[in-house]
């Protein structure tokens, strides 16, 4: 048996990737879509968590985070998934696991990392063919209809 732990106290920001069990498209829907982003800005509300990047796909979500110590990323992601998923069973009326066990992060070392991630995420609706421009995807943060605190994290 393997031990796999993660090392989420680098300090830096952070690309993050989270996935629906099995790849259900619950985003597809306007009122789940619209609980997601409810669930990130109570927890960027209560945690202080800057969050500089979003994009909530049919089936997954990727947020661009910076985590103020000693405050870390696992713990900001146990609070959205574990939230979400009450809320979400909740609402639907079900129970069980809505969301695979891990999630993908990468640390950005340097803004240069931080920009092309931001790139990605906003890219991501068009490259998957949902929208021709990424403002006129309905959940991304390249949208004007979203507060995120990229500017006051570059300065």
């Amino acid at each position: 048996m393997s031990v796999w732990r993660r090392f989420d106290h680098h300090g830096f920001t952070s690309l993050i990737t989270t996935n629906v069990e099995s790849r259900s498209p619950v985003f597809a829907s306007t009122q789940v879509a619209r609980l997601m982003l409810r669930v990130i800005g109570e927890v960027r509300h209560e945690t202080r968590v800057r969050l500089l990047a979003f994009v909530i796909m049919p089936d997954h979500v990727h947020l661009v985070l910076a985590t103020p110590p000693p405050l870390r990323l696992g713990r900001v992601m146990q609070l959205i998934k574990g939230r979400f998923s009450s809320r979400f069973n909740r609402m639907r009326k079900t129970r069980g696991t809505l969301w695979q066990g891990r999630y993908h992060e990468r640390a950005l070392r340097n803004e240069r990392e931080l920009l092309a991630a931001i790139e990605y995420v906003h890219g991501n609706p068009v490259k998957a063919g949902l929208a021709d421009q990424a403002e006129s995807f309905p959940w991304p943060s390249a949208s004007s209809a979203f507060r995120t605190d990229l500017d006051s994290f570059l300065g």
